[in-house]
């Protein structure tokens, strides 16, 4: 069965809590507009703080990418470290390296302090599918072993890659300890269960369509509702559509992701040890087995901006490509969501003006990086570091293109693949 716009995590939630829209004008402290990883995060850290802050949602809980990903969570940056620091002043390298590494332990510290029921577990894989992709993973465990990170098991080759995931297709990879996965659905419920037992105040069917001008950010929805607010956050990334503004939109180019479950798999073992796995494509496949022994495959990355009516028989190809003796497994569900990504691959913070606040572009390691855009957005807010300034110094390239952008972002995501499919 394929599902645009759901998936089979909200399915799995038994109860899921509903809030309702805003209907009435509205005053609080903070205003958020986007109810998934990032604006939730930011609000719990800043009601954390003693702030009234308020979330608003123009769908549901989780109708974004926070709702539809892998649920893969990864240490570090979305992409080499060697590009974060030719980007900022040496004097904040470490500051950058161990932000990076902190992504991870926010989440992992959040679910325990809260005890958010979110089906974490931890073990992850890095696979080559040959040489040059083997090489990258080498100069990768320097590198992070250079910075004094020790949790990276170097996986020389397809024995030893077979140890973790069952399959020849690869020729080694790296085991990382300290990222893993989850189901981002119940995580995402639990972090708005956490906002609202701190007063967080959440309203779901709420679509901000303006922001007026004002010596304070005023906000007018749909319904003609004001929202005043001392400050605004924009974590809405690739969903914003309408309210996006200009320094931001220039900067960030939507990408449409799809992702499978399986009918749960009892009698092949695939994925040992509870891992999650990505392979080193640039338009890579990354899977995970779930609490219900489902392959949870996600790939099929789609850079013209169409969402594909059907992925299911894309993602088959691609799975059974790696685990032939799946070829007859049955697909329970299979849906889509779009992405933001950058040119860089580094994530885009930044301010509009002294009150508007927003974090985008994770270029698919949301799940963790989110944590850490909340968190930083609220010391900021709080004066208690200077770490989101320090991000939001990085200049980020223009998408080229002008109206032809999709397809010159698609054309040249095309070259990448091909090279992938060639192995050079």
């Amino acid at each position: 069965m394929n599902i645009l716009y759901n998936s089979i995590y909200k399915h799995d939630l038994k109860k899921p809590e509903k809030f309702k829209s805003l209907d009435q004008d509205i005053e609080c402290e903070i205003a958020i507009i986007g109810g998934g990883f990032t604006g939730l995060s930011s609000a719990i850290e800043l009601a954390e703080a003693g702030l009234s802050v308020c979330v608003f949602e123009k769908e549901y809980i989780g109708f974004g990418a926070s709702g539809r990903n892998g649920g893969h969570i990864s240490q570090g940056w979305s992409t080499d470290f060697s590009k974060i620091k030719k980007n900022i002043n040496e004097k904040f390298h470490k500051m950058a390296w161990d932000a990076g590494i902190e992504a991870v332990d926010i989440v992992k510290d959040r679910i325990k302090k809260y005890k958010i029921n979110c089906d974490l577990k931890m073990g992850y894989i890095y696979a080559a599918l040959h040489k040059r992709h083997l090489s990258e993973l080498y100069e990768m465990k320097d590198e992070w072993s250079n910075n004094g990170y020790k949790g990276l098991k170097f996986l020389q080759d397809t024995a030893s890659i077979n140890d973790y995931v069952k399959t020849d297709r690869y020729v080694g990879g790296i085991f990382d300890k300290g990222s893993g996965h989850l189901h981002p659905m119940k995580y995402l419920h639990g972090l708005a269960e956490v906002a609202k037992g701190l007063g967080v105040k959440i309203f779901e069917n709420t679509k901000i369509i303006k922001k007026e001008d004002d010596k304070l950010p005023i906000l007018l929805t749909d319904k003609n509702k004001k929202i005043k607010s001392k400050k605004v956050i924009l974590c809405g990334n690739a969903y914003l559509e309408g309210l996006v503004f200009k320094p931001m939109k220039d900067k960030l180019a939507p990408a449409v992701s799809s992702v499978m479950a399986t009918e749960p798999i009892n009698n092949v073992d695939i994925v040992l040890k509870d891992c999650a796995v990505a392979d080193c494509n640039t338009a890579l496949n990354y899977y995970r087995l779930d609490y219900k022994n489902r392959l949870i495959f996600g790939g099929a990355s789609i850079y013209s901006n169409i969402t594909p009516k059907d992925a299911t028989p894309m993602l088959l190809r691609k799975m059974t490509y790696l685990f032939p003796s799946l070829k007859n497994i049955g697909v329970e569900m299979s849906w889509s969501g779009k992405i933001g990504i950058t040119l860089s691959r580094i994530p885009h913070f930044g301010k509009l003006d002294s009150n508007i606040y927003f974090a985008q572009g994770y270029s698919g390691h949301g799940v963790a990086l989110t944590a850490l855009a909340g968190k930083m957005i609220a010391e900021d807010i709080l004066k208690t570091t200077n770490r989101f300034k320090v991000f939001s110094s990085i200049k980020h390239m223009t998408f080229p293109g002008g109206i032809f952008r999709t397809p010159v972002l698609a054309l040249g995501m095309s070259w990448y693949k091909f090279k992938d499919w060639l192995q050079i």
